[in-house]
């Protein structure tokens, strides 16, 4: 039998424990649609993304693809790693939630590692300063 070496590229793919991959496009695109089956969730999803789907894909990728800084991310992935670590009794299950289907796809190291991760992006998070622009406000007085 001839093995072939495989390679994956972590941004890509992840290899699962049976040897087989998993895309990170498809991942998401799992997760996207059981979210849009709950209720509850897909709600909050719904709102936060003024209901982009498509948004909310490319939000989780980016969540899934383990980024470095949270200034990297997208103001949807912000929400949605705010989201992840809600304190909030109606929000405190979404993070189980969404690690279980995850973990389904993929190995149970992955999970503990993208736990961690969205841990240490909270944290980022939280230290951030904001700089708002002008209110609404501000802009009709101005511009009125």
């Amino acid at each position: 039998m001839k093995i072939t070496p495989f390679y994956a590229d972590a941004i890509d793919a992840l290899l699962c424990e049976d040897g087989s991959t998993v895309h990170l496009d498809k991942l998401a695109e799992l997760v996207v649609i059981d979210l849009k089956g709950h209720g509850h969730f897909g709600n909050v999803a719904h709102h936060i993304s003024r209901g982009d789907w498509t948004a909310v894909h490319n939000a989780l990728r980016e969540v899934l693809i383990l980024p470095q800084a949270a200034e990297t991310l997208s103001p949807l992935a912000r929400n949605l790693v705010t989201l992840l670590g809600a304190r909030t009794r109606n929000l405190r299950p979404f993070r189980p939630w969404l690690l279980e289907r995850v973990e389904g796809q993929t190995t149970e190291l992955y999970r503990r590692s993208l736990e961690r991760r969205v841990d240490a992006l909270a944290e980022q998070l939280g230290q951030l300063e904001f700089r708002f622009s002008k209110s609404a406000v501000r802009i009709i007085a101005t511009h009125g």
